[in-house]
């Protein structure tokens, strides 16, 4: 009986955050507005108050902690960790067939240009696959997607 408890009321919740959602004019304009990422917000601080005032237990962390066996993880030297991948990424570079990567990153294009929301269109999937394989990197099979949809921009 407690589950079917726990189960309702998750349903409950989730219908009305769905409501809300169409009462801000469908997802997209409820994201523009940024409703998700306040409530991801509010959610992520409401977490972390429980966890702290002890209403929520996470072991290890406020219950049954080994104070003594506690290691402090040194920050990473984040300009160190750039360089090392900009030299990863200029190998993978150097070392690929570039007419593989211009003709997988051109059809991708192709197919991204003529993509026409839920009707037929061809599966982008395979085709980013494929970029990957012949070692395109993330940030140029983003901007081939960019230059169709745009970039995000997180509201402020």
């Amino acid at each position: 009986f407690y589950v079917e408890q726990l189960t309702d009321a998750l349903e409950c919740d989730a219908m009305a955050l769905l409501a809300r959602v169409d009462e801000l004019g469908g997802a997209a304009r409820a994201i523009e507005a940024g409703f998700f990422q306040e409530e991801i917000g509010r959610s992520a601080y409401d977490h972390q108050r429980r966890i702290e005032s002890g209403e929520t237990t996470i072991v290890g962390v406020n219950r049954f902690a080994d104070e003594e066996g506690a290691r402090v993880m040194p920050s990473p030297d984040y300009s160190t960790l750039e360089r090392e991948q900009v030299e990863r990424v200029a190998r993978v570079r150097a070392s690929r067939d570039a007419g593989a990567v211009a003709r997988a990153l051109s059809s991708l294009g192709d197919a991204a240009r003529g993509y026409i929301g839920a009707g037929p269109h061809a599966p982008l999937m395979p085709l980013i696959i494929d970029a990957a394989r012949a070692r395109a990197t993330v940030g140029e099979i983003s901007d081939v997607l960019g230059e169709r949809w745009g970039v995000h921009q997180p509201s402020r």
